[in-house]
């Protein structure tokens, strides 16, 4: 009996042990296009920390940054609990991150990009955070190359996220963007010789498609089954507030895991509140990962 009881004891310790060992921790990420840098308006700011103090989250990544520099990036994630901050560059559309825990091995790189990327190592977690071509599916077939060269030389036992504006559609959407969503791209295309986002007349899927071939999956579907937009807001591209929203929902702003980070998301939305509304023409996407210490 004694011996049972000993047994028992060593079972419940072991147990208890294991627990504390691999202890598990929430990992809250923001990824957000802020439309030219919050526009500098102070409401537009103050909606966008109300919005961050609701989420307390760990690591913050923003595009177009626009009008902000390392310093004033600095004073603005201070202000709501992030003591380290990277921006990508000072002029054009820069992207940015921001975190509680510091941010190591970083890298800002612009060649070769058409606005920029920051890479950082930040709580055990590989962070791409990307601002794709708006205006060439070709230019963004070249960035997602880059991107992906580097994410191959990372340990794939370590979580990896590539995140921001895609500038592309997903083909696992492919059912959502029917002839009016291909019409308003080929008329786009007849008014503006600058922009070449069709691939034969057609809606290009192949950006994302390279993620997918190189193992890595959209976090979004990770937890939901329903299609929702990321674009268009409240907002229009110039920050105008929209009497309605009339345009076409797209999905064009994401997160991708590789698979030793999808193991590890417990929840993944396209955050729409009366805060995101009307902070950027953009909606922000919101992800939780629970990692093991």
């Amino acid at each position: 009996m004694q011996m049972k009881n000993y047994t028992c004891y060593a079972l419940l310790f072991l147990l208890f042990v294991s627990k504390v060992t691999f202890a598990q921790e929430k990992v809250k990420i923001l990824s957000y296009n802020v439309l030219y840098g919050l526009q500098k308006d102070s409401t537009t700011i103050d909606r966008y920390k109300q919005l961050i103090a609701s989420l307390d989250p760990d690591i913050i990544a923003t595009q177009e940054m626009n009008g902000w520099t390392q310093k004033t990036l600095e004073g603005l994630s201070n202000s709501y609990g992030h003591p380290y901050a990277l921006q990508s560059k000072e002029e054009g559309f820069p992207v940015a991150l921001t975190s509680k825990a510091p941010l190591l091995n970083f890298k800002k790189v612009t060649e070769n990009m058409w606005h920029s990327y920051i890479y950082a190592k930040v709580k055990g977690i590989h962070i791409f955070v990307i601002h794709f071509s708006p205006f060439s599916y070709k230019k963004r077939l070249e960035e997602v190359h880059y991107i992906l060269a580097q994410a191959k030389e990372l340990p794939p036992n370590e979580p990896i996220l590539i995140m921001g504006d895609f500038n592309s559609l997903d083909a696992a959407d492919q059912a959502h963007y029917g002839q009016d969503a291909l019409a308003a791209m080929v008329a786009s295309e007849e008014k503006n010789a600058h922009i070449r986002n069709l691939n034969n007349q057609e809606i290009d899927y192949t950006v994302l498609g390279k993620l997918k071939e190189a193992g890595f999956v959209d976090s979004y579907y990770l937890t939901n089954k329903e299609f929702t937009g990321s674009v268009p807001t409240f907002k229009d591209g110039n920050g105008k507030i929209k009497e309605s929203d009339k345009g076409i929902q797209k999905r064009i702003d994401f997160l991708w895991c590789n698979p030793t980070a999808a193991k590890a998301v417990t929840k993944s939305i396209v955050l729409k509140n009366d805060l995101s509304h009307y902070i950027s023409d953009h909606y922000p996407i919101y992800v939780e990962l629970s990692l093991m210490n």
